[in-house]
C-alpha cells in the first residue's frame, strides 16, 4: 500500500474514532464530510450553545498527492497531530496548517 491511501485509512480512522466518542453531545450533531479521493476529512458540528449557532469544522485533515498530511483545524482536545504521529504518520510528513508558516518552524513537525 502506498503512503498516501495508508495516511487516508488512517485520517479516516482517527475522525471513525472521534465522531464515535462526540455522537451524544447534547444539543450539537457531529457529522463526517469526506472526500477520500481528494484526501479531503472533516468532522463538522452544528448546534446550538444557549442561543448562539455553534457550526462549523471540528477536524480538517487533508492528505496531498505528496504524502504530506495538512492539519487544518483541529478544534479538539484530543491532539490530533498526536494521534497521526500514533497511527504511523511520519512527523515529516505533518504539517500544522493551523499555525503561521513563520510559526511553524518552532514544532516538530514539517513546515510545508
Amino acid at each position: 500500500m502506498d503512503k498516501v491511501t495508508k495516511y487516508k485509512q488512517i485520517a479516516q480512522k482517527i475522525l471513525d474514532e472521534v465522531l464515535d466518542m462526540m455522537k451524544n453531545m447534547d444539543n450539537t450533531e457531529i457529522f463526517e464530510v469526506n472526500e477520500f479521493e481528494k484526501g479531503h476529512f472533516l468532522l463538522m458540528t452544528d448546534g446550538w450553545e444557549g442561543a448562539e449557532r455553534s457550526y462549523g469544522p471540528l477536524i480538517h485533515i487533508e492528505i496531498k498527492n505528496n504524502g504530506k498530511v495538512w492539519l487544518r483545524q483541529d478544534g479538539t482536545d484530543l491532539e490530533i497531530g498526536r494521534l497521526l504521529l500514533d497511527y504511523g504518520v511520519n512527523s515529516d510528513d505533518i504539517v500544522l496548517a493551523f499555525y503561521s508558516p513563520t510559526m511553524r518552524k518552532f514544532t516538530n513537525f514539517s513546515v510545508a
